[in-house]
């Protein structure tokens, strides 16, 4: 647990204030602007951009707080992730890096010093732990749905 990249990262997420806004409908747009061929797995966006950042930010501070259920959150994602595609530790770490630089970005200059770092250090553990949870069996493979 590093609590000093806990406390940086909520003084970042206060200097992000009402830059917050809309921020969730930016990110899935992006992602998908990136990753066009998961843009037909997404049956409603609106009803998961909005889940998808808020949970992504409440896993991160969790983790930077060394919070116990952070765990079954990330076997949550990958389970709930399982209804759309099979999504890989490498699309966690772009979406996690696509809503660090978003919101460093909404932020600008009020944007603390090293709080990019902080927020970085937590996504990559997220992506550690998504990397080591084993797929659940009754999910059956899915075609790669990027050819």
């Amino acid at each position: 647990m590093d609590t000093a990249d806990h406390l940086l990262m909520e003084a970042s997420l206060v200097a992000l204030d009402e830059r917050y806004d809309g921020i969730a409908a930016e990110l899935f747009e992006r992602f998908i602007a990136d990753h066009p061929h998961y843009a037909p797995v997404f049956l409603n966006p609106a009803a998961a951009r909005e889940r998808m950042t808020r949970e992504t930010l409440e896993a991160m501070l969790g983790l930077a707080a060394g919070e116990w259920w952070v765990d079954h959150a990330v076997a949550n994602f990958i389970d709930l992730h399982h209804n759309y595609a099979d999504f890989t530790p490498q699309d966690y770490a772009a979406w996690f890096a696509l809503v660090i630089k978003t919101m460093a970005s909404r932020a600008g200059a009020d944007w603390p010093a090293g709080a990019s770092d902080a927020w970085q250090r937590q996504a990559d553990g997220l992506v550690a732990k998504v990397a080591a949870v084993e797929r659940n069996e009754e999910v059956p493979e899915r075609p790669d749905v990027s050819s």
